[in-house]
């Protein structure tokens, strides 16, 4: 297990009055004693006055990091050694009673030992504080937080953009959830999973640990609940390393009523389930009875059998002891105004296939339907695209011949072998030819490579994603806005940039700084999906301007 911070780090803190910029010192402290043992944080228990001093200035300075904050003092105040330190120390029960009211009041619910240093006056107040900061809410809180934590620490700290550690505290669950969502649906061709699939998963993992057991935010976001389980089946087929993680989503996913119910009724998501292997399907057979139910029965008798590793098994109690008990209330589906009958999109699973989902009745089709022009039409001569399983790509080709409902396409592997296929006109592996994306501008084109070449860390094809951000910053876009851009451009999180994705990060600052300023400077997930779904291949209004 990681060692402690060094301690003296603290006490400069405070001699030297930086608390100001000890965000990273307080983050580290505070991953720390959320890993820890009660016995290996008595262990410390000699640093207690000056970490108990830290926080209380931490707390003045922060209040972004109030929630965090409450967290580690519940934690602290639950070691006897730590909560004596308190005590003892009559100092500090005078600087506690500088905070704002109300942070008194949510640190003195904590822990009686805490309540008896407040200011008097705050006593019955301690009663009110808001539902998140009861002591047992708070518990809840910090489990979450070490998981998330840990998911983090999985990640390359080096594919980050340059942030402030405070902007993930800005972010309400929901969001949380809705950024881990979009990356999924970014997701939708095979070389955007081998990069990105991982990363997505992640962000989806935070998202749903931030959420658990929220039913009202599952709600609202259940419309893209077939592009979500499609992903998490698609990555568990081609990356089983990452089953843990997927368990771990589907079993936050599955204890939601309303994506419950979407899995429960749509076929093709059903068969997308057992296409898995079978010990794949078992451990999510475990995450949930009605997941138990759809799955293969060989593999059902694998997880009664106990064929399952144990690190699987422990998921679903795991992911149960995050979640928020029901508060009532909720609605079972979200609230709309007036909609057509039928309301279908065409949305694309990871792999490129494109199928169509009804959001009113919850059912998916690989045939397009009729309100999107109804089933595709091909004709000799048309040029195509046909999946290979084999090579997990789209190859081009042309169709042959057409007879009644069959297609017959000459396509060429990545090889550059001929191959020669038929189907059926509507089937999933064939599509036209999707048209070619927007190619640069030859302004673009010139500015862009300027610019590329202009940046260190790399070589002349490609460029290390730290130096890059650090150049994005030079657009003088707000921070919320440079998070989108990133986002968007680089939705894998690569450590390395080639060219395309750094004209890509300049196209869209050239969108942003074109925009209106209030709309670009709240960022969230508005400018995000307008940035993904009408910028990436369109030239910005006027080119990017950078202070270089």
């Amino acid at each position: 297990m990681a060692s402690w911070p060094k301690w003296e780090i603290y006490e400069e803190c405070l001699a030297k009055d930086r608390v100001m910029s000890a965000n990273g010192d307080f983050q580290d402290f505070k991953k720390k004693v959320l890993k820890a043992s009660t016995e290996e944080i008595d262990a410390q228990a000699k640093h207690a006055p000056i970490m108990w001093s830290f926080l209380i200035a931490f707390a003045e300075k922060k209040p972004f990091y109030r929630s965090l904050i409450i967290q580690v003092f519940n934690k602290l105040i639950s070691v006897p050694s730590w909560a004596s330190a308190w005590e003892a120390d009559k100092a500090l029960h005078q600087k506690v009673q500088t905070l704002h009211e109300d942070l008194q009041s949510a640190i003195g619910a904590q822990h009686e030992v805490l309540q008896k240093s407040i200011a008097p006056a705050l006593m019955q107040s301690v009663t009110k504080v808001k539902h998140e900061e009861k002591p047992e809410e708070v518990r809840l809180a910090m489990e979450r937080e070490r998981l998330i934590d840990a998911i983090k620490e999985e990640e390359d700290a080096s594919t980050a953009a340059e942030e402030e550690p405070e902007a993930d505290l800005r972010q309400s669950r929901q969001s949380a959830l809705q950024e881990g969502i979009d990356a999924v649906t970014a997701i939708d061709e095979p070389q955007k999973m081998d990069s990105g699939g991982s990363n997505a998963l992640n962000k989806l993992r935070i998202g749903c640990i931030r959420c658990a057991g929220e039913e009202e935010v599952f709600v609202q976001e259940v419309e893209h609940a077939p592009n979500v389980f499609n992903f998490l089946f698609s990555l568990a087929k081609q990356k089983p390393e990452t089953i843990q993680g997927v368990a771990e989503v589907m079993n936050q996913l599955m204890a939601s009523g309303s994506w419950c119910s979407v899995m429960e009724t749509n076929r093709l998501l059903q068969d997308h389930l057992k296409e898995l292997p079978l010990s794949a399907q078992a451990a999510l057979g475990l995450q949930s009875e009605k997941v138990m139910a759809l799955i293969h029965s060989d593999a059902k008798r694998m997880a009664a059998g106990g064929e399952v590793p144990a690190d699987l098994k422990s998921v679903a109690d795991r992911m149960k002891s995050i979640r928020a008990p029901p508060r009532g209330g909720y609605p079972a589906a979200p609230k709309a105004a007036a909609e057509p009958e039928v309301k279908w999109k065409a949305v694309k699973t990871p792999e490129g296939h494109t199928y169509y989902y009804n959001s009113r009745t919850r059912e998916s089709t690989w045939e397009r339907p009729l309100a999107l022009g109804g089933p595709m039409v091909y004709r000799v001569g048309d040029e195509v695209e046909v999946w290979s399983n084999g090579q997990r790509s789209w190859c081009r080709g042309k169709v042959l011949q057409v007879t009644e409902d069959k297609v017959t396409a000459e396509f060429a592997l990545p090889d550059g072998a001929n191959a020669r296929k038929e189907l059926p006109s509507q089937h999933k592996d064939l599509r036209v030819l999707p048209a070619k994306e927007s190619q640069w501008t030859a302004e673009e084109q010139e500015a862009y490579q300027k610019w590329f070449n202009l940046i260190d860390g790399g070589s002349a094809s490609e460029k290390a994603a730290k130096p890059i951000s650090l150049f994005l910053w030079k657009s003088e876009l707000p921070r919320e806005a440079l998070k989108q851009v990133w986002a968007v451009a680089n939705s894998g999180a690569k450590a390395m940039l080639k060219f395309e994705d750094f004209a890509c990060c300049c196209r869209l600052v050239g969108h942003c700084q074109g925009m209106d300023a209030a709309f670009v400077k709240q960022g969230e997930r508005p400018l995000r999906v307008k940035l993904r779904s009408e910028c990436v291949t369109t030239p910005p209004p006027a080119m990017p301007k950078f202070k270089v």
